[in-house]
């Protein structure tokens, strides 16, 4: 499963599964995109990830190419946050070894 983060030419953040990426095709199928809404609050910003393209029949939709501006790897907790909504495995995070 490829999770990423884009933007949208509309300025639209989402975060989705992706899904189909053909180099001939104009347009990428996205499952399960989820919108990304920021508020800043007194202890910082905060996150919410809402529905996207909710009213399709299907849980995928198609985007063209042209209206993305850039996509990119998730950081863990966005990444951690969509697979619990979405019903994914939640990824655990990468052990480290500390030196005294």
């Amino acid at each position: 499963m490829i999770i990423k983060y884009l933007k949208l030419v509309t300025g639209e953040e989402l975060v989705t599964e992706w899904i189909e990426d053909k180099h001939d095709s104009v347009e990428v199928k996205l499952k399960n995109p989820l919108g990304i809404l920021m508020s800043q609050t007194e202890k910082g910003f905060n996150i919410q990830l809402v529905p996207y393209g909710s009213m399709a029949d299907k849980e995928e939709i198609m985007v063209n190419y042209k209206n993305i501006v850039f996509h990119a790897e998730p950081e863990q907790k966005l990444r951690n946050q969509y697979e619990s909504i979405t019903g994914q495995v939640i990824t655990p995070p990468t052990p480290k070894i500390a030196t005294v």
